[in-house]
């Protein structure tokens, strides 16, 4: 058996590798949109990004469920039995999982293709279709490398992931400034030229499996699960087991980005009708989700990794009531801690940041939009962490109810809040809020049936939360004036690393880091990992 420090110093190292990783993706994958927009405008990103809904809900119908079952599975075996045994059950998992995912990528990349010309149709888009195909191939290889993420997942190697998705966003932001840059200079139309840099990001996902199949003999050799003698296991429970695990989880991520391609088709709609021009709303809904959307998804990087490494360490000391409650608490309130001034300070300071990046009529299109939708940051990160704890702890069907509740307030929301001529198209993020905050307030009310912790939700989001209204207003404050002395950008800069140092010099302050969070921290020096056969 693993110690309790070891498992904790696994959870410590596997989110810092991710964290890294995650950094540098979102890095890459802001230089590929930045000249991207720069170059192809409001419009041309409006073709990428309506191509990218559609793909998102095949991704998330074929890949939400399944790496997680596999993760809390293969932790389970890899603590139990004997070693023979357990490397057995360990490759069981692996073949299943992998055969699962070669099926739905094959079936989704070839609906997503063909079916092309339809869902453009449906977005009120149809110059959108080529985009949507050209991301057709990516879905393939997102599966492939998939069934391998969650069986790494749930040995504790993270390294291999990390790997990939530095490998996929590397080739997305070459190839997909690459080839968009060709189609304009070939002459192309802003519709064709979004395609092929949609295609970028296929070839990206082909580097990123690729990368997950090499590492592959690599992580069988390090843990000791190398074909050897074959032992007769019973199918059908492991398949069950899988998709009772794999199934709710699906069904809670599909219904989401299904909100969200459905969203993407209601926005063009309902402002044509409150007599915004077609080309006027395409423009809106590509300064939306090429500026406000990419800087809203920053934030919650720094919590993904953590809810990805603690998927096994919940599901490896789940019978450890204490233990478990423990790292509940301690994970939630580091949730808040990171969330909250990120919320504050980029809703305030929306059109600084995005100025660091965007030319200065976009930034000022995409800053009122950004303004509400980093108030989303705060609920989204708590409905990440919350969603990881159940499903470790075998209650994935939880969120399935919070999930149908957020899509229902999103999409009623959406509808209403865009019909309207003085709200416009505020009325998407507006919803997107609205949404994660109903998600969110379910899934902790899930957590704390499940679970039956106690947390102190008071202090856990008081103490923050002031500290986070010293970190905003230091930060504007700031910016005001010292723009008088410095270059914008540069103000910008120093403006939100002045706030952090106020936040955590507030928090600190008033006492909001817990004994909690700390007992995350390993204590002595990290142990290897131990073998399957040892």
């Amino acid at each position: 058996m693993r110690s309790e420090h070891g498992r904790d110093g696994r959870f410590v190292f596997g989110v810092a590798v991710l964290t890294v990783s995650n950094l540098f993706v979102k890095f890459c994958g802001l230089f590929l949109k930045v000249p991207l927009t720069n170059t192809l405008g409001d419009t041309g990103m409006a073709y990428f990004n309506l191509a990218y809904a559609v793909y998102k809900w095949f991704y998330m119908i074929s890949t939400a469920g399944l790496p997680v079952a596999a993760a809390i599975l293969t932790a389970r075996y890899a603590g139990e039995g004997e070693p023979h045994l357990r490397a057995a059950q360990l490759r069981r998992v692996r073949n299943v999982t992998f055969c699962a995912f070669l099926v739905l990528g094959t079936l989704g990349a070839v609906c997503m293709y063909f079916g092309a010309p339809v869902f453009a149709s449906l977005q009120h888009v149809p110059q959108a279709a080529p985009s949507i195909a050209a991301l057709a191939p990516a879905l393939f290889c997102i599966c492939i490398a998939s069934a391998l993420r969650g069986w790494y997942q749930g040995l504790g190697c993270q390294t291999p992931t990390a790997l990939a998705q530095a490998a996929e966003a590397l080739g997305k932001l070459l190839c997909g400034l690459y080839f968009a840059g060709y189609a304009l200079r070939a002459g192309a139309p802003i519709h064709t030229a979004a395609a092929y840099g949609v295609a970028g990001l296929s070839v990206g996902c082909f580097a990123g499996m690729v990368v997950m199949l090499l590492s592959h003999p690599i992580v069988t050799r390090r843990y000791g699960i190398c074909s050897g003698s074959r032992i007769a296991l019973q199918k059908t429970p492991l398949i069950g087991a899988l998709w009772r695990i794999a199934l709710p989880v699906t069904l809670s991520a599909s219904v989401m980005s299904l909100t969200d391609m459905l969203d993407s088709m209601i926005v063009i709609r309902r402002l044509c009708a409150t007599g915004v021009a077609h080309a006027e709303a395409l423009r809106l809904y590509g300064s939306y989700t090429a500026l406000a959307v990419p800087m809203f998804n920053l934030p919650p990087i720094l919590i993904y990794p953590m809810t990805t490494a603690l998927i096994p360490v919940i599901s490896s000391v789940g019978e450890q009531r204490e233990r478990c409650h423990a790292i509940v608490r301690a994970s939630l309130s580091l949730t808040v801690m990171i969330a909250m001034p990120c919320a504050a300070g980029m809703s305030i300071m929306a059109e600084p940041i995005l100025r660091l990046f965007y030319r200065a009529d976009l930034a000022r299109t995409g800053a009122p939009m950004l303004s509400v939708l980093a108030l989303a940051v705060l609920f989204l990160s708590l409905l990440a962490m919350s969603n990881a704890i159940l499903q470790a702890l075998d209650a994935a069907r939880a969120p399935l109810c919070s999930i149908l509740i957020g899509a229902a307030v999103k999409l009623g929301a959406s509808w209403l809040l865009t019909g309207q001529p003085e709200v416009g198209m505020l009325g998407i993020p507006l919803s997107t809020v609205l949404c994660y905050a109903a998600m969110a307030v379910c899934n902790l009310y899930f957590v704390l049936r499940v679970t039956r912790a106690q947390l102190p939700l008071g202090v856990m989001l008081c103490k923050p939360g002031l500290a986070a209204v010293f970190c905003a207003l230091t930060a504007r404050a700031a910016y005001g004036m010292l723009l008088q002395y410095l270059p914008a950008q540069l103000c910008t800069l120093v403006s939100i690393a002045a706030g952090g140092a106020v936040y955590l010099a507030a928090l600190i302050a008033l006492g909001g880091i817990g004994a909690d969070v700390l007992s995350l921290l390993p204590h002595g020096k990290r142990k290897p990992p131990i073998s399957i056969t040892q």
